[in-house]
Order: C-alpha cells, then structure tokens, then sequence
C-alpha cells in the first residue's frame, strides 16, 4: 500500500510539472508572438496578423492613451492611412476589418468614459455599409460592458492565442493585409496573376443595393462624441470600376443624399471615390476597395491640406454640384473604358 502511494504521488507530481511545463511554454510563445498586442508585437519574425483585430487594437491602445492626441476610425481601407505622417499630432489607427459607424460609435463611447479626448478624428465613411441588410456588430464583450479588457493570462494561457501565434509563425494570414513591427499596416506583395486587372463592359453591381440612408445617423453621432476636437470625414479611394458598376444599379444619387449628411456633420469632408487620377488605373490595390499605404500617402496630404485633387469637397459645393460631377466624370470614365476595351489588342 505504502509503494501504491508512492507511485501516485509521484506520478501526480511528474503530471504536475508536465502540465506547467506546457502551460509555461504556451505562455511563453505567446508573448514573444503576441498576437493580441499586449506587449511589442511578434518580436520573433516582426509581422503581426489581425486575427482578432477589434480587440488587439484596442488593447494595444488602452495602456498608452496618454501617448496620442489624434484617432482614425475606419474600416481595413483606413488602415492604410500612413498615421505616422500626420504632422502635429500623434494618431492612432482604430480601423477594423469590415468596420461600420455603430462600432465606432461604442470604441468612441469606451474611450471616452476612460478620459480619452483626441484633438483630432479622422472617420472612413463606408459605402456598403449604406447598402442591403444592416452588418452585425461585432464588438468584445469588454467594450459593450465597459469593462477592462482580459488580462494578458487569461488570454495568453489559451488554446486559442496559441492557435494564433502557431497560424503566425507558419505565415498564415487571414487577410491580405499584416501589421509590421511597427504596427504599421501594409498589404501583402502579390503575383502579376493576382493584380487587380478588371475588365469590360461594366455592369451593374450585383444585388442587394438598395440604399439605407437612415445609416448616416450613427456617422453623426460619432462625431458628436469628441465635440472639441477637429472632426475629419472621408471616403477612402475606389475603383472607378467598382463606382461605375454601382452607378449602374439607378442608386448613387440616393447614396449621395445620405452622405450628404454625414458631410455637413463635419469639419471636413472629402470624397476620394469620385474617378480619379488614382481610381482610374488598375495600380495599388489589390481589390479596387484597399489602396496600399503609398497610394494612401497622397489621400492623407488631401485630408491634412483639407483639400486634393484626387477628391471632391462637400463643402464646397452642394449636394445637386457634387452628384453632377459624379455622373459626367462617370460617363467620362465609361466612355473611355469602351474605348479602351474595343481598341484592337496589339
């Protein structure tokens, strides 16, 4: 009987110390990975993957609030933005995956109530969020409650961050973005095969687009969040194939009108879907929706500057001007891309 005990105190033991050790070195990978930003980022290979992107972002921000005076808030386009080239300010990029208006409006809430109070907000409108059905919210538990977020054990003695940090160290991505060591965002180097290459005759944007302006109410709520600070509204640049498909569904002029009145909420708002120098070429994207970070340097002078080439002002000119001078640089465009399209292949 003596030996029996003895056998399972020792095998307890041996059991024991196997389980720490595993647990001790799930830990461990964990953090050197870090793949819900609690600490520097992946310190072993420097790429940081969004696998939960509306958390790590906001965990990430919440022990350095101090650090910044300036937010973006936006979808994965916004996350293009080069921030660190905002002068005058220290920005922080919010923008999610996929991110709408009444996401924004609960992270605006959040950080508000923890004293946040930025002097600037730059704010990506997002056009499909106006269209079909209304999107889910998809927020953590945390910051519906307003509580704080899971300490870095109770997330990182997980099988799923260690899910995360293995997906990380085999290189796979589940966008076609990644953050680098700075967590700057940048989209990923593609193939010639894999280029954005579209092709004629455009037709019409595949159902639902039915337009739901009552969405831009949220846009303006947001922007009463932060009422002392400079309030920036924009949309990000598009193709000016994916806009032309859109215009020929008969509703962009109903789009307009609910942009309008996000626009008339901020202190600027410029519009870079509008055809383009940059939205007519096939160069820096991979979609025609997400513009790579160099492409996004010249949209972010705009926004800075408070005026660009490259976008229309909806303060400068009124909702009938602005839709006009959507539908003839449209037709502009459309024409040349038959053109273009019929031109015999040399």
């Amino acid at each position: 009987m003596a030996v029996s005990k003895k056998r399972f105190r020792t095998y307890t033991g041996w059991l024991l110390a196997t389980v720490g050790v595993v647990v001790a070195v799930c830990f461990a990978i964990n953090c050197l990975v870090d793949p819900l930003w609690y600490l520097r980022g992946n310190v072993l290979t420097g790429l940081n993957y969004p696998f939960n992107e509306r958390e790590a972002a906001i965990i990430r921000l919440l022990p350095r609030l101090a650090d910044y005076d300036c937010l973006i808030l936006g979808t994965s386009r916004a996350s293009l933005l080069p921030e660190e080239k905002i002068e005058g300010y220290r920005c922080y990029n919010l923008s999610v995956s996929d991110g709408q208006a009444p996401e924004y409006l609960l992270y605006a809430k959040y950080l508000r109530a923890r004293g946040f109070d930025p002097r600037l907000v730059i704010v990506d409108v997002k056009r499909a969020e106006f269209l079909g059905p209304a999107q889910a919210v998809e927020l953590p538990d945390f910051i519906r409650s307003g509580a704080a977020p899971p300490s870095i054990f109770a997330s990182y003695l997980s099988l799923d961050a260690l899910d995360f940090s293995i997906r990380t160290l085999r290189g796979d991505a589940p966008h076609h973005r990644y953050y680098d060591s700075d967590f700057r965002a940048q989209l990923e180097v593609r193939s010639k095969r894999h280029r954005y290459d579209p092709k004629g005759p455009i037709k019409p944007q595949p159902a639902p687009f039915d337009v739901h302006a009552d969405r831009a109410a949220a846009y303006v709520e947001l922007r009463r969040q932060f009422p002392e600070a400079r309030a920036i509204g924009y949309i990000p640049p598009e193709s000016a194939w994916r806009i032309a498909a859109f215009s020929l569904t008969g509703q962009l002029d109903a789009y307009l009108a609910a942009i309008g009145q996000i626009a008339a909420a901020y202190d600027e708002f410029l519009d870079f879907s509008i055809p383009s120098a940059l939205t007519d070429g096939k160069d820096g994207t991979y979609d025609g929706s997400h513009y790579a970070r160099s492409a996004n340097a010249p949209v972010l002078a705009g926004l800075m500057a408070g005026q660009s080439d490259l976008a229309v002002d909806w303060h400068k000119q009124d909702l009938a001007a602005v839709s006009a001078l959507y539908h003839r640089r449209l037709a502009e465009f459309m024409e040349t891309t038959t053109e273009a399209e019929a031109a015999p292949k040399r």
